[in-house]
């Protein structure tokens, strides 16, 4: 945004120099050749007198003289107002626009406001005097405030869409931090191609495992035979028969009979 707006007001601010120029030209006061014309001087300061060429002839009607050029006479003029005016030659200052040209031929200062009368002769009725201040002033100002306006826009938009690509690019490296659970950093030589197998440590089956396992207890002895009538500790139910027990009926259980099921409903007695 830094960027476009610098660049944007910087050309805004360029043209406009360049058309406060020519606006400046356009609204100088115009006298012709051969006629007296009547000037309101508003404001005091430093004035130019420009002899111009191009100007339309519908712009001199409007004062109510009819341009007379004498034959060989070089172009001039007079001014005289309220107050003395000091007139001085001066031509530093040219312009042309559209198919309006001009040259500065003199300069003079209003020290008091009012109204001001100036005289011009030539021998050329396309001839005019054009009366203003200097087009130029300011133009100059605003063209290097244009210029500093769009590069200081462009120095710290390119400087902020510089540090915006480093934080992204920034953002958008992984980083493995050290640690429990996260393990080392990837080394270097880890990043060759094909890659290395992966070492897999051996780890027991059960880590809890002791080095040396515990001794099994070895069973107790089985306990002794009663013989009958003795009174020593019975043996283990657990135990196998021995040759004088009974016998033990190993044959298989006989079927069970089938049980009719009773009729439904039931009869009932009367």
């Amino acid at each position: 945004m830094l960027l476009f707006t610098g660049l944007i007001v910087g050309g805004v601010m360029f043209v406009s120099s360049r058309q406060r120029h020519d606006k400046t030209v356009e609204a100088f006061a115009r006298a012709g050749v051969g006629c007296t014309t009547t000037l309101k001087f508003s404001e005091t300061g430093e004035f130019f007198v420009f002899e111009e060429t191009g100007t339309p002839i519908e712009v001199l009607d409007e004062v109510g003289c009819q341009p007379l050029a004498t034959p060989g006479q070089p172009f001039g003029f007079e001014i005289s107002g309220p107050a003395d005016v000091p007139v001085r030659a001066d031509s530093s200052i040219t312009y042309e626009i559209d198919e309006l040209t001009g040259a500065s031929v003199a300069t003079f200062e209003i020290e008091t406001d009012g109204l001001y009368k100036i005289a011009v002769v030539g021998s050329d009725v396309s001839t005019v005097a054009a009366v203003g201040r200097d087009p130029s002033s300011g133009v100059s100002q605003l063209r290097r405030g244009a210029i500093v306006v769009a590069a200081a826009g462009l120095l710290l938009g390119g400087l902020l869409l510089g540090l915006a690509g480093t934080r992204s690019k920034r953002a958008a490296t992984p980083s493995i931090p050290d640690g429990p659970g996260w393990g080392d950093r990837p080394k270097p030589e880890d990043a060759a191609w094909p890659p290395l197998p992966p070492r897999v440590p051996q780890v027991p089956v059960n880590p809890q495992q002791p080095d040396v396992p515990a001794a099994v207890a070895a069973p107790p002895p089985p306990l002794p035979a009663r013989a009958p009538g003795s009174a020593a500790p019975s043996r283990s139910p657990w135990a196998p028969p021995l040759p004088g027990d009974s016998p033990v009926d190993t044959s298989p259980p006989g079927r069970v009979p089938d049980v009719k099921a009773p009729e439904l409903p039931p009869v009932l007695p009367d």
